[in-house]
């Protein structure tokens, strides 16, 4: 539950790993702001504990949810859920994972090492 005012070196090294998943949106609006704040249905100051956490569940919910529509799919077109744990998800899911990843690795490195503020 650590909030920093400033990224330590280390968290800025990590935060700028996050750049490619928040391009310009369609209107050519920035989705990524310098120092911590990125946009994504709303802003998240990722400096801020809260925000950290919002946007981590958010992704986590997004990938239960793509889970959820492949399943819904794989059972559909095949009758059961055989086999379903070795279907491929695909591009989206990957790149949802690896944007989980970093947020969490963010997330650890403010939470237990970050002792700017």
């Amino acid at each position: 539950m650590t909030d920093c005012e400033k990224l330590s070196l280390a968290a800025q090294a990590i935060f700028g790993q996050l750049k490619p998943f928040f391009p310009p949106d369609p209107w050519n609006k920035p989705q990524w702001i310098e120092e911590g704040v990125v946009i994504d249905n709303g802003q998240h100051d990722l400096r801020k504990s809260a925000d950290r956490a919002k946007l981590i569940e958010k992704t986590e919910a997004t990938l239960g949810s793509f889970v959820e529509v492949a399943a819904r799919s794989y059972r559909r077109k095949n009758g059961s859920l055989e086999g379903f744990e070795i279907d491929h998800f695909g591009p989206m899911i990957k790149n949802k994972v690896e944007l989980l990843f970093i947020l969490e690795e963010l997330n650890f490195q403010i939470e237990t090492m970050d002792l700017v503020t």
